[in-house]
């Protein structure tokens, strides 16, 4: 039996950008800032929109040349400080196609009166460009893009040092491997395991 879908929708608990960490990180700017400044109505910026590891429908927004391979947020909030871009960091917020990757940045590039915040940036796509430009040459960058599977690996070694099997923490820390090659260390690890408990 089909039960027929909820027309209705469902009623909100309050209105968008409520969460008590945001409503936080608002105060603060606007503490430091001195008068109170609206967030809400600023352009924002995910990682996903410059990483050239995303496809277009995974929401890469530039063209491959000119993305740069796994941004982070906190880059892209520093890009905008060299350009003396107005913007907040939103490290509890992430991308709805890709809600793993966290943090975003909104950002003012025009005023409420309609001047623009910098003199050669006036849209998303331009700032897209220029960060996909300087991104690279950040000193956290000289020596390549950040290991993206660094926080993988860390992981299974801790919960595999502790049972005594290494194999499958040795293979994700070494790099890419096969599938098979996964299969094959998970099954050494098993009996590793095996012969410790007898």
């Amino acid at each position: 039996k089909i039960l027929p879908r909820r027309t209705r929708p469902r009623p909100r608990t309050g209105p968008p950008g409520t969460h008590w960490r945001t409503r936080l990180a608002r105060r603060a700017l606007w503490r430091a800032m001195g008068d109170e400044i609206d967030t809400s109505k600023w352009n924002v910026l995910y990682p996903n929109y410059l990483n050239s590891k995303k496809t277009v429908p995974e929401g890469r927004r530039i063209p491959l040349p000119q993305a740069v391979e796994h941004p982070h947020a906190a880059e892209m909030a520093e890009i905008c400080e060299f350009l003396k871009i107005p913007h907040v960091l939103e490290m509890e917020k992430a991308y709805p196609r890709d809600w793993l990757i966290r943090g975003r940045v909104r950002l003012m590039l025009k005023t409420p009166e309609g001047a623009f915040t910098h003199p050669e940036i006036h849209n998303k796509k331009q700032l897209m460009l220029k960060m996909g430009e300087l991104i690279p040459k950040l000193k956290s960058r000289i020596n390549g893009p950040p290991p993206q599977a660094m926080h993988l690996a860390a992981m299974p070694a801790s919960s595999s040092s502790a049972s005594g099997g290494g194999a499958a923490a040795a293979a994700i820390a070494d790099g890419p491997v096969s599938r098979a090659d996964k299969k094959e260390a998970k099954r050494e690890e098993k009996k590793a395991n095996k012969k410790k408990g007898k």
